[in-house]
């Protein structure tokens, strides 16, 4: 789930690049943006509908099946070389954290949330990355920053806290939150493959060992997959094509081609498309509260995100390493 992410070791682009105004933007950057959007938007209600016929734990079989296969016919044909043997451990602790336990969370928080209030509340993981790195001493906290998190916070507690102003709280909502944690950790724990591995190589080796972790939950996916509507298994499926295959490829090309500002920007879209295709797909309507609760949880991340300028020039990597 995940991850949304920057998409394997690029060089930080020169400083003029950086501040290249709008008009000057790659068209192809702008297209492959806005197709990471619509990919990773689209998981959202796919997983609502799926979790409709499986275990979220069948949804994970599949989703990482799926990945795996297209993942893995792209590597082949591109010539991509197996992992080394020292970083093995690394991309099982991924594949287990970042789409075993990550999709299993998620697809479970999300049999009782409705797809926009969950989007908004995984658009929260990059105020998580900030608090872990905190807590680890990896990262300062800035006053921008601690602004930006208080307010993410404080957004996630609108939406957890039930509905229509009901003060209990939403106990699936917090499971959701879960998933947005996960998926934290698992954006953290790509930063050091970075330097020997491109993004299409860390998603894959990954996307094979959550394949691994969840093979005992195949054979009943497969005899679920018989007596499910055609509707259910093709979201279970559809999860591994395109917000995982199409959408990771389509994220790695966004980065390359834009700025990272411009490139982060458009995360920020993702939960407002997801309110349109759930209004659409699924005839899902938020109420006030967790409305707000979501603007309040993108805004926060926004402040979060905003550390841009670098004593050198140079733009900081700011932007989401986010899964879906």
């Amino acid at each position: 789930m995940i991850i949304l992410p920057q998409s394997g070791p690029m060089p930080d682009p020169p400083a003029a690049h950086l501040s290249a105004p709008t008009s000057r933007l790659p068209l192809r950057g702008l297209v492959l943006g806005s197709l990471t959007v619509l990919c990773w938007a689209s998981a959202f209600p796919a997983i609502r509908i799926a979790v409709r016929g499986y275990t979220p734990v069948e949804i994970a079989f599949l989703r990482a099946l799926s990945a795996t296969l297209v993942l893995g016919s792209i590597g082949f044909a591109q010539g991509m070389s197996l992992p080394r043997l020292r970083d093995l451990p690394a991309f099982a602790a991924l594949g287990l954290i970042g789409h075993s336990l990550y999709t299993a969370v998620l697809s479970q928080g999300q049999a009782r949330v409705p797809a926009a209030m969950a989007s908004f509340l995984v658009a929260s993981a990059p105020v998580w990355m900030v608090l872990i790195g905190r807590l680890t001493g990896s990262a300062k906290l800035p006053r921008q920053a601690l602004a930006g998190m208080t307010l993410s916070l404080f957004g996630v507690l609108l939406i957890a806290i039930g509905r229509m102003g009901a003060l209990t709280v939403n106990a699936s909502a917090l499971i959701v939150v879960g998933a947005a944690i996960l998926q934290a950790i698992y954006s953290l724990g790509q930063r050091p493959l970075f330097a020997r591995y491109s993004g299409l190589e860390i998603v894959t080796f990954s996307a094979f060992f959550a394949l691994v972790c969840f093979l005992p939950f195949g054979w009943s996916a497969f005899v679920r997959s018989a007596q499910v509507p055609p509707s259910q298994l093709l979201s279970a499926v559809f999860l591994g094509i395109v917000p995982t295959s199409i959408g990771y490829w389509a994220w790695a090309e966004t980065n390359r081609h834009l700025p990272v500002d411009v490139a982060g920007a458009f995360l920020y879209l993702v939960p407002a498309v997801v309110l349109i295709l759930a209004w659409l797909i699924l005839g899902e309507k938020l109420a006030c509260s967790s409305l707000v609760g979501g603007v309040l949880v993108v805004a926060g991340v926004i402040l979060v995100q905003r550390r841009r300028s670098l004593p050198s020039g140079r733009s900081s990597k700011s932007t989401p390493e986010l899964t879906r």
